[in-house]
């Protein structure tokens, strides 16, 4: 009981310390159904910063929790470190290394250190075990629709809709991380390495430990989110209704989000940039950019130059362009649906290539 608290309160501060530009509901602010979707959270995982970043917007935190705790936590037909493996890979895929940072973490705490190291230092010929190589190249490869381990993935029909949900979502929550996370969960400086591998086997065996003995039982999270038909370019997770009820409620959300400083044209032309997009690096260059902008009425470049980047470069988004759209539209939840939208729309858009 006394380590419960004293882990909470280590979480808690976490949250205004770790998240930026937008200002999350502090557990002993909570109330309605914000405060059971953080009590089933708190229960079944831990209230952390990629978490409590949505918590202006009730319903962005209810999709976000359902289809992050339906693939990857509840219990199902996929090993707890196959989904943690995927998570880190895809997040180093993804060059986000808060994510990476926190799943190394849960990674040891499943006692897998070797597995951390090979992560690290890029060598998966380090990984003794033949399927959890296989699921490593197949993360890897996530990006790449015409990559042979993608047409050809290591997993049964059956493990699909964890293994590729769970995909999903790192594509997903590393957008927003890069955003609005600090680089680290740890406090510990970028270069510090040693002390850093030190602190991550700490973390490991303390709260991550405490975590995954934790037994979510599959379907919890539906009672926070409403039913919507299966979408067809969420096929891949209808062999699991828990998982395909959580992804289609999720994207009615994104779907029916407000988008202020976007006219239905601006949103067309972005999605249009999207459904193009085949996975690569978009470089430091703007020129793609601008090109796209320039067709774009006034009214629209400010919302829209975040949300392209966003969807396909989150990196450049730079705080000069967070403060530009702040400073014409300075509400939190405007903020958080407009990067939401384009996160999920560019996750959406990798699983369409990910069908088993």
């Amino acid at each position: 009981m006394i380590l419960n608290l004293f882990e909470n309160a280590i979480v808690d501060d976490m949250t205004p310390k770790q998240v930026r530009y937008i200002t999350p509901i502090l557990p002993r602010n909570v109330e309605g159904r914000t405060k059971e979707i953080y009590k089933q959270i708190r229960k079944d995982f831990q209230l952390v910063p990629p978490l409590t970043l949505f918590s202006p917007s009730e319903e962005l935190l209810a999709g976000v929790w359902s289809i992050w705790r339906e693939s990857q936590f509840a219990v199902g037909k996929v090993d707890r470190l196959i989904t943690e493996m995927i998570a880190s890979t895809v997040s180093k895929l993804n060059t986000c290394p808060y994510c990476v940072d926190a799943h190394s973490g849960m990674i040891h705490a499943l006692s897998e250190h070797q597995v951390v190291s090979a992560l690290y230092q890029n060598k998966n010929e380090m990984i003794k075990d033949n399927k959890l190589r296989k699921i490593v190249e197949w993360s890897q490869a996530t990006r790449n629709p015409d990559a042979k381990i993608i047409l050809s993935p290591p997993f049964s029909r059956k493990e699909a809709p964890e293994i590729i949900g769970t995909a999903i979502v790192y594509h997903f929550i590393n957008r927003m991380a890069n955003i609005f996370l600090e680089p680290s969960p740890l406090p510990v400086p970028k270069n510090w390495t040693r002390i850093k591998k030190t602190a991550l086997i700490i973390f490991g065996a303390t709260v991550a430990k405490r975590i995954v003995k934790r037994k979510p039982k599959s379907g919890e999270s539906l009672q926070f989110i409403h039913y919507a038909d299966l979408q067809p370019d969420l096929t891949w997770a209808k062999d699991d209704a828990d998982i395909a009820a959580a992804f289609s409620s999720f994207s009615m959300i994104i779907d029916n989000l407000k988008l202020t400083g976007l006219t239905d044209t601006g949103r067309s032309l972005i999605q249009q940039s999207i459904q193009s997009w085949r996975g690569e690096d978009m470089g430091l260059s703007s020129a793609w950019v601008n090109d796209i902008l320039e067709q774009m009425v006034d009214e629209d470049k400010i919302a829209g130059e975040l949300a392209l980047l966003t969807a396909l470069a989150p990196h450049q988004v730079s705080k000069n362009i967070i403060s530009n759209f702040q400073s014409r539209y300075s509400d939190d939840v405007a903020l958080l649906n407009i990067t939401a939208w384009a996160s999920f729309t560019s996750a959406k858009r990798i699983g369409e290539w990910l069908k088993y």
